[in-house]
């Protein structure tokens, strides 16, 4: 498994690595007429103002970031620091902050319970899905709520 992983590492960061963050649609990724599962989702989360949320693989950071401008306290994981690089130059862009943690899905060197919210976009076929559902169980308070697509 360890190689997998390195080889997802290697491949994510020559991405981001290519990555112009002018071509990045943050509000679009979510708002447009083609995101009718993201629509879906901005409904049943609701107001997300001053909650902790957690993104996991986060990827370039539409989704983080978003959510930052929406008045959540993100925190963004991924594989790839060079990913969370390109997050976090995203972030700045739109003038907000998003915290960034390089993390494998499974082990998120986080407290138990610290998170409202765990946002998993386009990641679940990258990953051992039970270990991950195990983890964001484990970091989400009491009555939190998960999404994933």
């Amino acid at each position: 498994m360890d190689s997998i992983l390195e080889k997802e590492e290697k491949f994510h960061d020559e991405w981001a690595k290519s990555v112009n963050i002018d071509n990045i649609l943050v509000d679009e990724y979510f708002e447009s007429c083609t995101t009718p599962e993201n629509k879906y989702l901005i409904k049943k989360i609701g107001n997300i103002k001053g909650k902790k949320l957690l993104e996991i693989g986060c990827g370039l950071g539409e989704a983080s970031v978003y959510f930052a401008k929406q008045g959540a306290e993100v925190t963004a994981t991924d594989i790839s620091g060079e990913m969370l690089n390109v997050a976090l130059e995203l972030a700045k862009k739109h003038n907000v902050e998003i915290k960034t943690l390089k993390s494998t899905s499974d082990k998120i060197e986080v407290k138990d319970e610290s998170f409202d919210i765990v946002y998993a976009g386009n990641l679940l076929h990258h990953v051992d899905i039970d270990k991950t559902l195990k983890e964001v169980h484990r970091i989400l308070r009491g009555g939190g709520g998960y999404f994933y697509q």
